[in-house]
């Protein structure tokens, strides 16, 4: 099966043409309210998304809750205990 190749040329391809000032396109909008449209459809779209999610529900929240206090909580007495020998540690030497 034989396969077909595009031909080699020597020419470079040109770049693309920039527009003149004059010949500039469409007149543009102001940024102020594309910025304002760009916003209100950020809005649009945590609003809708916001809608979609399946929040826990009290029990869950307040076990979690509890979950996070006691992990923290023992966390805090173990870096506290290291810390505490480590400090007794830095006294003791000489």
């Amino acid at each position: 099966m034989a396969t077909k190749t595009r031909p080699r040329t020597t020419e470079r391809p040109s770049a693309p043409r920039q527009p003149s000032p004059r010949q500039s396109g469409p007149r543009q909008a102001n940024p102020v309210v594309a910025k304002l449209a760009v916003l209100q459809r950020v809005a649009k779209d945590s609003i809708s998304e916001m809608k979609k999610i399946t929040w826990p529900d009290k029990d869950a929240t307040r076990n979690l809750t509890i979950v996070v206090i006691a992990i923290s909580l023992i966390l805090g007495l173990l870096l506290g205990g290291v810390d505490a020998a480590f400090v007794r540690l830095w006294q003791a030497m000489p």
